[in-house]
């Protein structure tokens, strides 16, 4: 339990040394949970080191530990493994979406961190109920698959919120990408809209969505 707890610690410390906003950190058997509240359009620096600081804090307490008691490696190696696999809400999910986001639109990489994620479950649900003989590991794996349908079902609202915060916020990034429409937009870069030779910034091509849907902006 206590590398569980160091893990979470690792996660909200990092978060809070970036003004990030915590809603509450939430412990479980075989791990944890850390939710925030903040910007989908973070710095990607940011979002790196506050995924990555979770493995790292559970990694130096293991190896601190390790050196008075040898019977935790086993489960500190299983929690490193579980948790960085590609599944939402896991930490490689996390990671998956930053690196996959420096390439693909946004929306898309919603699309594909889901689709990963079940490709991903399917196979580690396979593997435990063959090679794995734990009931405890059963009913974690098998409670897995709602988080992953509720992210499913959540996909519209997180693009929503992402493409408003980038009106609203006005982000501003190193590099620029041509985009067709807004669905093509890019999470860390400019997103800029080329058309019979008129260049319209993310500011503008937003202003004109929300004003051409009568969509709400506060």
């Amino acid at each position: 339990m206590s590398l569980i707890v160091f893990h979470e610690f690792g996660h909200f410390l990092t978060a809070k040394q970036f003004n990030w906003n915590i809603d509450g950190i939430y412990i479980y058997p075989l791990g944890g949970i850390t939710k925030f509240n903040t910007d989908i359009n973070k710095p990607i620096v940011e979002e790196l080191l506050v995924t990555l600081m979770g493995p790292i804090f559970q990694i130096v307490l293991f190896l601190f530990i390790k050196r008075f008691d040898n019977t935790l490696e086993y489960y500190n190696n299983l929690l490193l493994f579980f948790n960085l696999l590609p599944i939402v809400p896991l930490d490689g999910s996390k990671l998956l979406n930053i690196f996959i986001s420096l390439v693909i639109p946004f929306k898309r990489t919603l699309s594909i961190q889901i689709i990963v994620s079940y490709i991903f479950y399917i196979i580690i649900f396979l593997f435990f109920i063959f090679y794995i003989d734990s009931l405890f590991m059963l009913i974690v794996i098998f409670l897995l698959v709602f988080k992953i349908i509720e992210e499913d079902r959540k996909k519209s609202y997180i693009f929503y919120k992402f493409l408003l915060e980038r009106y609203l916020k006005r982000f501003k990034y190193k590099k620029d990408k041509i985009v067709s429409n807004i669905n093509g937009f890019y999470k860390y870069k400019n997103n800029i809209i080329k058309s019979n030779n008129i260049i319209l910034n993310e500011h503008e091509i937003l202003k004109k969505y929300y004003k051409k849907n009568n969509k709400r902006i506060i």
